[in-house]
Protein backbone atom coordinates (compact mmCIF):
# COMPACT_ATOMS: atom_id res chain seq x y z
CA UNK A 1 0.00 0.00 0.00
CA UNK A 2 2.82 2.35 0.92
CA UNK A 3 4.68 1.54 -2.31
CA UNK A 4 1.56 2.26 -4.37
CA UNK A 5 1.07 5.63 -2.66
CA UNK A 6 4.71 6.53 -3.25
CA UNK A 7 4.37 5.65 -6.92
CA UNK A 8 1.30 7.85 -7.27
CA UNK A 9 3.03 10.74 -5.49
CA UNK A 10 6.07 10.36 -7.75
CA UNK A 11 3.87 10.36 -10.87
CA UNK A 12 2.04 13.50 -9.74
CA UNK A 13 5.35 15.20 -9.00
CA UNK A 14 6.67 14.34 -12.48
CA UNK A 15 3.49 15.57 -14.17
CA UNK A 16 3.52 18.82 -12.22
CA UNK A 17 7.19 19.33 -13.04
CA UNK A 18 6.50 18.67 -16.71
CA UNK A 19 3.69 21.21 -16.82
CA UNK A 20 5.75 23.75 -14.90
CA UNK A 21 8.75 23.39 -17.19
CA UNK A 22 6.62 23.67 -20.32
CA UNK A 23 4.70 26.72 -19.09
CA UNK A 24 7.78 28.59 -17.90
CA UNK A 25 9.94 27.94 -20.95
CA UNK A 26 7.30 28.03 -23.66
CA UNK A 27 5.22 31.00 -22.53
CA UNK A 28 6.54 32.94 -19.53
CA UNK A 29 10.12 33.48 -20.74
CA UNK A 30 9.25 34.87 -24.19
CA UNK A 31 6.26 36.66 -22.67
CA UNK A 32 8.63 38.57 -20.38
CA UNK A 33 10.49 39.82 -23.47
CA UNK A 34 7.25 41.03 -25.04
CA UNK A 35 6.30 42.70 -21.76
CA UNK A 36 9.66 44.50 -21.54
CA UNK A 37 9.37 45.71 -25.13
CA UNK A 38 5.77 46.83 -24.61
CA UNK A 39 6.67 48.82 -21.49
CA UNK A 40 9.58 50.47 -23.30
CA UNK A 41 7.35 51.54 -26.20
CA UNK A 42 4.65 52.84 -23.86
CA UNK A 43 7.24 54.79 -21.91
CA UNK A 44 8.72 56.31 -25.07
CA UNK A 45 5.22 57.37 -26.14
CA UNK A 46 4.68 58.90 -22.66
CA UNK A 47 1.63 56.74 -22.10
CA UNK A 48 3.09 55.33 -18.89
CA UNK A 49 5.73 56.63 -16.48
CA UNK A 50 8.10 53.86 -15.52
CA UNK A 51 9.78 56.05 -12.92
CA UNK A 52 6.72 55.57 -10.73
CA UNK A 53 6.94 51.78 -10.85
CA UNK A 54 9.34 51.76 -7.91
CA UNK A 55 6.62 53.23 -5.70
CA UNK A 56 4.40 50.17 -6.15
CA UNK A 57 4.35 47.16 -3.87
CA UNK A 58 7.08 44.70 -4.84
CA UNK A 59 4.77 41.69 -4.44
CA UNK A 60 2.23 43.26 -6.78
CA UNK A 61 4.96 43.98 -9.32
CA UNK A 62 6.36 40.45 -9.23
CA UNK A 63 2.99 38.69 -9.40
CA UNK A 64 1.68 41.08 -12.02
CA UNK A 65 4.82 40.67 -14.13
CA UNK A 66 4.61 36.88 -13.99
CA UNK A 67 0.91 36.84 -14.90
CA UNK A 68 1.36 39.41 -17.67
CA UNK A 69 4.35 37.51 -19.11
CA UNK A 70 2.42 34.24 -19.08
CA UNK A 71 -0.61 35.79 -20.80
CA UNK A 72 1.51 37.60 -23.40
CA UNK A 73 3.32 34.36 -24.13
CA UNK A 74 -0.01 32.67 -24.86
CA UNK A 75 -1.39 35.59 -26.89
CA UNK A 76 1.69 35.77 -29.12
CA UNK A 77 1.95 32.02 -29.70
CA UNK A 78 -0.58 31.85 -32.54
CA UNK A 79 0.86 34.85 -34.47
CA UNK A 80 4.34 33.34 -34.11
CA UNK A 81 3.16 30.05 -35.58
CA UNK A 82 1.53 31.91 -38.48
CA UNK A 83 4.72 33.84 -39.21
CA UNK A 84 6.79 30.69 -38.80
CA UNK A 85 4.97 29.03 -41.69
CA UNK A 86 6.02 31.85 -44.04
CA UNK A 87 9.69 32.08 -43.12
CA UNK A 88 12.32 31.15 -45.75
CA UNK A 89 13.75 27.67 -45.62
CA UNK A 90 17.24 28.78 -44.55
CA UNK A 91 15.74 30.53 -41.53
CA UNK A 92 13.56 27.66 -40.37
CA UNK A 93 15.32 24.38 -41.19
CA UNK A 94 13.06 21.42 -40.51
CA UNK A 95 15.20 18.32 -40.32
CA UNK A 96 13.53 14.93 -40.55
CA UNK A 97 14.08 13.43 -37.10
CA UNK A 98 12.62 10.08 -38.17
CA UNK A 99 15.04 9.76 -41.08
CA UNK A 100 17.98 10.74 -38.88
CA UNK A 101 16.93 8.19 -36.27
CA UNK A 102 16.71 5.41 -38.85
CA UNK A 103 20.11 6.35 -40.24
CA UNK A 104 21.55 5.86 -36.76
CA UNK A 105 19.51 2.76 -35.89
CA UNK A 106 18.67 0.87 -39.11
CA UNK A 107 17.38 -2.08 -37.07
CA UNK A 108 14.42 0.05 -35.96
CA UNK A 109 13.11 0.48 -39.48
CA UNK A 110 10.47 -2.23 -39.00
CA UNK A 111 9.36 -1.02 -35.56
CA UNK A 112 5.78 0.12 -35.10
CA UNK A 113 6.65 3.21 -33.02
CA UNK A 114 8.67 4.64 -35.90
CA UNK A 115 5.57 4.80 -38.09
CA UNK A 116 3.17 5.82 -35.31
CA UNK A 117 2.02 9.37 -34.67
CA UNK A 118 4.71 11.23 -32.62
CA UNK A 119 2.10 12.57 -30.21
CA UNK A 120 0.91 9.04 -29.50
CA UNK A 121 4.46 7.84 -28.91
CA UNK A 122 5.14 10.73 -26.54
CA UNK A 123 1.93 10.00 -24.61
CA UNK A 124 3.11 6.40 -24.18
CA UNK A 125 6.46 7.64 -22.88
CA UNK A 126 4.63 9.81 -20.34
CA UNK A 127 2.95 6.67 -19.03
CA UNK A 128 5.95 4.30 -19.17
CA UNK A 129 8.87 6.63 -18.39
CA UNK A 130 7.76 9.87 -16.77
CA UNK A 131 11.32 11.10 -16.14
CA UNK A 132 12.20 10.81 -19.82
CA UNK A 133 8.95 12.55 -20.75
CA UNK A 134 9.96 15.50 -18.56
CA UNK A 135 13.25 15.79 -20.44
CA UNK A 136 11.47 15.66 -23.81
CA UNK A 137 8.98 18.28 -22.60
CA UNK A 138 11.88 20.50 -21.60
CA UNK A 139 13.37 20.27 -25.08
CA UNK A 140 10.01 20.94 -26.73
CA UNK A 141 9.29 23.89 -24.45
CA UNK A 142 12.77 25.30 -24.99
CA UNK A 143 12.29 25.13 -28.75
CA UNK A 144 8.98 26.97 -28.54
CA UNK A 145 10.40 29.55 -26.15
CA UNK A 146 13.43 30.31 -28.31
CA UNK A 147 11.31 30.65 -31.46
CA UNK A 148 8.88 32.95 -29.63
CA UNK A 149 11.81 34.99 -28.36
CA UNK A 150 13.00 35.32 -31.95
CA UNK A 151 9.81 37.19 -32.89
CA UNK A 152 10.30 39.45 -29.86
CA UNK A 153 13.81 40.22 -31.13
CA UNK A 154 12.36 41.03 -34.57
CA UNK A 155 9.87 43.47 -33.05
CA UNK A 156 12.66 44.98 -30.95
CA UNK A 157 14.70 45.45 -34.14
CA UNK A 158 11.76 47.32 -35.68
CA UNK A 159 11.59 49.58 -32.62
CA UNK A 160 15.36 50.14 -32.86
CA UNK A 161 15.01 51.15 -36.53
CA UNK A 162 12.33 53.63 -35.51
CA UNK A 163 14.69 55.02 -32.87
CA UNK A 164 17.42 55.19 -35.53
CA UNK A 165 15.20 57.40 -37.67
CA UNK A 166 13.58 59.59 -35.04
CA UNK A 167 15.56 59.10 -31.83
CA UNK A 168 18.51 61.05 -30.44
CA UNK A 169 20.86 58.07 -29.83
CA UNK A 170 21.31 56.89 -33.41
CA UNK A 171 24.56 55.06 -32.83
CA UNK A 172 23.09 52.97 -30.04
CA UNK A 173 19.92 52.42 -32.04
CA UNK A 174 21.90 51.16 -35.04
CA UNK A 175 23.84 48.75 -32.84
CA UNK A 176 20.63 47.48 -31.21
CA UNK A 177 18.93 47.01 -34.58
CA UNK A 178 21.78 44.85 -35.85
CA UNK A 179 22.03 42.90 -32.59
CA UNK A 180 18.29 42.23 -32.43
CA UNK A 181 18.20 41.10 -36.07
CA UNK A 182 21.07 38.72 -35.38
CA UNK A 183 19.21 37.50 -32.30
CA UNK A 184 16.09 36.89 -34.39
CA UNK A 185 17.99 34.77 -36.91
CA UNK A 186 19.87 32.82 -34.26
CA UNK A 187 16.86 32.24 -32.02
CA UNK A 188 14.65 31.09 -34.88
CA UNK A 189 17.18 28.58 -36.17
CA UNK A 190 18.06 27.37 -32.65
CA UNK A 191 14.39 26.91 -31.80
CA UNK A 192 13.84 24.60 -34.76
CA UNK A 193 16.98 22.68 -33.85
CA UNK A 194 15.70 22.13 -30.29
CA UNK A 195 12.38 20.88 -31.63
CA UNK A 196 14.24 18.42 -33.84
CA UNK A 197 16.19 17.21 -30.82
CA UNK A 198 12.92 16.67 -28.95
CA UNK A 199 11.50 14.57 -31.80
CA UNK A 200 14.73 12.58 -32.02
CA UNK A 201 14.78 12.04 -28.25
CA UNK A 202 11.21 10.74 -28.40
CA UNK A 203 12.18 8.04 -30.87
CA UNK A 204 15.35 7.15 -28.98
CA UNK A 205 13.50 6.68 -25.69
CA UNK A 206 10.73 4.66 -27.33
CA UNK A 207 13.37 2.35 -28.82
CA UNK A 208 14.40 1.24 -25.32
CA UNK A 209 10.85 0.76 -24.03
CA UNK A 210 9.66 -2.60 -25.41
CA UNK A 211 6.20 -2.15 -23.85
CA UNK A 212 5.51 0.75 -26.19
CA UNK A 213 6.55 -1.25 -29.24
CA UNK A 214 4.47 -4.25 -28.11
CA UNK A 215 1.37 -2.09 -27.57
CA UNK A 216 1.65 -0.29 -30.89
CA UNK A 217 2.42 -3.49 -32.80
CA UNK A 218 -0.70 -5.15 -31.35
CA UNK A 219 -2.98 -2.33 -32.48
CA UNK A 220 -5.02 -3.10 -35.61
CA UNK A 221 -3.97 -1.11 -38.66
CA UNK A 222 -6.00 1.96 -39.43
CA UNK A 223 -8.17 1.27 -42.48
CA UNK A 224 -7.51 3.53 -45.41
CA UNK A 225 -10.33 5.98 -46.15
CA UNK A 226 -12.75 4.77 -48.76
CA UNK A 227 -13.86 7.13 -51.53
CA UNK A 228 -17.38 8.45 -51.28
CA UNK A 229 -19.89 6.60 -53.42
CA UNK A 230 -20.82 8.21 -56.69
CA UNK A 231 -24.15 10.06 -56.65
CA UNK A 232 -27.03 8.21 -58.31
CA UNK A 233 -27.64 9.04 -61.91
CA UNK A 234 -30.74 11.13 -62.62
CA UNK A 235 -33.81 9.25 -63.90
CA UNK A 236 -34.22 9.05 -67.63
CA UNK A 237 -36.72 11.54 -69.12
CA UNK A 238 -40.07 10.06 -70.14
CA UNK A 239 -40.40 9.05 -73.75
Amino acid sequence: MRAGRDAVDQTEENVNLSLGVFDVFAYSVPGSLYLTLLLYVLDRLSWVDLTQVGDLNSTVLIVGGIVASYLLGHLTYAPRRFLGRHLPEWLSPRGDARREFLDRFPAARSKAFVQADPALVFAAIEVKAADSAVEISRLRASGIAVRNAGIAFLLAAAVAVTELIAGPERGLAAFCAGAFLAGFVGATRAGHELSRWAALKTLEVAFWLPDIEATLAAMPPVPSPQPAPAPPSPPAPPA
